[in-house]
């Protein structure tokens, strides 16, 4: 307001009560009004606040429902967990099996032996290069290399040169051992163990010792270990995990032993006596499903229930919900009513829709569930009701896995047609090669490119090879071992077929690619294993068709990039040319229910911001349009105020203009009295 009043002396009259209380007999009534308009819709915000955190607590509640592993829960029993258990996965098989433990996995462990001791933890040890190789000690004490494990080399410099500063150097590098020093009593000995168990995974340490000789027992070279050379003693030896399950011989490298019941894995703790068994039952766990099933119900009424109590509608208007009459209200309460009477109708099975299971709509909306229905469901058929609530896909081909599906692609199945197989990349020799093969220090060295990447210098182990698996063995090893390969996850197998060489990536389509780069000595290789200098022959992308439309071809993958399977991708393994079946995508009603919470859901909405962008959802605009409500109110509150001040002004105006009229007439009143009395011959008459 002004600060302009009035004394009222000229006219006698309280000028500032009655301007005031005609301001606030105008004012009043309107900004009452527009405090209650404001105060409704900041209570609505708040309403549809809490309607949006109801709605995203349900929908994460249920998110277990969507994953098909929910709906094949197992538990299992063992008559002794401390020899077998089990651990089990998505589709595990139930059933009982008898298990004997002939031996468990162990990982070998090497010690420096008594005769190579050290005084200190801190004697030196020497310079040179120690490499880690991996593999398998025969029956007869020769060592073959396992192809698929990379040879680890570690450099021993005077900044290393020390038995403590070698095991920290392997204990905080990328090694596939770990090392430790122990004190016997009389000096320091270097255990080096395997971190992975089984029989291939036997450790064989090579050194190439600065001072010349590599196998002795003095500097480095007093760390061998190998097929020829052993400084160091074995105290633990590498093998496999031996079990009979009912009968049947099983051997693996851990004693976490998978794929031998489906989707088990078999935990070996420890060894059965001699003619006893344990026996493992496996059986379905429906309790999960149950579990899941009543927690949806329950938070669902939840939800209902909180929307229910903020739109009521009373006998009068104290006792309705702030949303009382809210259209945005019922529409969200449709939209979710609409999605429990949906009926999938894509679905095989027998479950279609809620009402299957026993589920049903009460008239308040909330929802009940018949337990003996959804139970004779869950016993009879669980595959069913897994479908209806997730979302899954498939092929009908056993060389074709569905692999993934966008959010553009429409549930069906659709046809595929397979007209070109990817291929691997390779590199073949141009004539044969024999054994005895010796490589030596003139004729070891090689570099290569594989699916694009170029590698370090490849060198063999120098030595005479008496068979063409021994060298391929070595070949395979060295290249798969190199730290540019190793870096960026690629490997190549070699293979020989009549007597000719031939590397191949294990990588499949147009960037699949074999090429030898330099070669010490050309000419040896050329002759003896009949590679130069070269590329091979590039892989090629599948090729083919989804849903009679040409799909994108990328590896052993195929893309549908049109139409109503848009965005579903296939993975071909194998097969012919021509129809290949179909690949299939089932959208769950976890699935519907997501696509619907979305669009309802405003995921923008701060605790201490309010609502900080746009999310285009109904509870998004709703709020954005309550918010443009609050500030019209405050605009519509600054208006008034702005009117009552100019009325407050022009009011003062006013009767400041009267009460100087009054004042002057009051004074011209007194000068005539005045001027009266002094006339002569005037009487006053009391």
């Amino acid at each position: 307001m002004t600060s302009i009043t009035s004394t009222g002396l000229g006219s006698g009259l309280d000028i500032n009560s009655i301007v005031t209380a005609i301001v606030a007999a105008e004012q009043d009534p309107a900004a009452a009004s527009l405090l209650a308009d404001a105060t409704e819709a900041t209570e609505m915000i708040s309403a549809f606040g809490t309607i949006n955190s109801a709605l995203s607590d349900f929908q994460d509640s249920y998110s277990d429902l969507s994953r098909a592993s929910t709906f094949s829960a197992t538990s299992s029993t063992s008559s002794d967990e401390s020899i077998i258990s089990a651990t089990l996965g998505i589709g595990a098989a139930t059933g009982s099996w008898s298990f004997e433990v002939e031996q468990q996995a162990q990982a070998q462990s090497i010690v420096s032996s008594s005769a190579n001791s050290y005084s200190e933890a801190t004697s030196e040890i020497g310079t040179g290069t120690i490499s880690f190789s991996y593999g398998t000690y025969e029956n007869d004490g020769s060592f073959s290399i396992n192809p698929d494990k990379a040879v680890e080399t570690l450099t021993i410099d005077p900044a290393n040169n020390s038995l403590d500063k070698m095991r920290d150097a392997i204990n905080e590098g990328d090694y596939s051992v770990s090392a430790s020093i122990i004190n016997d009593g009389t000096n320091y000995r270097l255990i080096l163990t395997n971190k992975e168990t089984g029989a291939e995974n036997a450790l064989q340490i090579t050194v190439a010792d600065d001072d010349g000789d590599n196998v002795d027992a003095s500097g480095l070279s007093s760390l061998t270990y190998s097929s020829s050379v052993k400084h160091m003693d074995e105290t633990t030896v590498a093998q496999d995990a031996k079990i009979m399950m009912n009968g049947i011989e099983i051997t693996r490298p851990t004693n976490d032993i998978a794929n031998v019941i489906e989707g088990v894995t078999l935990n070996v703790g420890g060894k059965t006596e001699v003619g006893s068994t344990v026996s493992l039952t496996i059986s379905p766990d429906n309790s999960t499903v149950e579990e899941q099933i009543n927690a949806f119900v329950e938070n669902y009424n939840s939800t209902i229930a909180q929307m229910n109590t903020l739109s009521a509608y009373g006998a009068d208007s104290e006792s309705n919900g702030i949303l009382s009459g809210d259209s945005t209200v019922r529409n969200i309460k449709n939209q979710m009513r609409g999605i429990l009477n949906t009926s999938i109708s894509h679905l095989d099975g027998a479950v279609r829709s809620f009402a299957d299971i026993g589920m049903l709509t009460n008239r308040d909306g909330t929802l009940s569930i018949d337990s003996e229905t959804l139970s004779n469901v869950m016993a009879s058929d669980m595959e069913s009701l897994a479908e209806f609530f997730t979302a899954s896909g498939g092929a009908s081909d056993s060389f074709i896995d569905y692999e993934s599906k966008s959010s553009f692609t429409i549930p069906g199945a659709y046809d595929i047609e397979v007209t070109k197989l990817a291929t691997q990349g390779a590199l073949t020799g141009s004539s044969s090669f024999s054994v005895p093969l010796t490589i030596d220090s003139s004729n070891d060295t090689f570099k290569m490119r594989l699916d694009g990447f170029l590698s370090d210098d490849i060198t063999l182990t120098s030595k005479t090879y008496n068979t063409i698996e021994e060298f391929t063995t070595e070949l395979q090893s060295k290249i798969n071992s190199d730290t540019n390969f190793v870096e960026n996850g690629l490997n190549a197998s070699i293979l020989e077929s009549a007597g000719m060489l031939s590397m191949t990536s294990n990588s499949y389509g147009s960037s699949s690619t074999v090429a030898i780069t330099e070669i010490e000595d050309a000419s040896f290789f050329a002759s003896a294993l009949g590679l130069s200098v070269t590329g091979g022959i590039n892989g090629e992308d599948v090729e083919g068709l989804i849903d009679g439309n040409v799909a994108l071809g990328d590896g052993q993958s195929l893309l549908s990039d049109i139409g109503d399977s848009k965005g579903l991708k296939a993975v071909i393994t194998g097969g012919g040319l021509g129809d290949r079946g179909t690949v299939s995508y089932s959208q769950g009603i976890s699935s519907l229910l997501d696509n619907t919470l979305d669009g309802i859901i405003d995921s923008n909405v701060s605790a201490t911001d309010g609502d900080i962008s746009n999310s285009g959802s109904t509870i998004d605009s709703k709020l954005d349009s309550l918010y443009k409500e609050i500030t019209s109110l405050e605009e519509q509150e600054v208006t008034l105020n702005y009117r009552m001040d100019n009325l407050e002004e022009r009011l003062y105006t006013q009767f400041n203009a009267m009460d100087i009229a009054v004042s002057n007439l009051n004074s011209l009143m007194d000068y005539l009295d005045s001027a009266l009395d002094s006339l002569p011959g005037y009487t006053n008459n009391n």
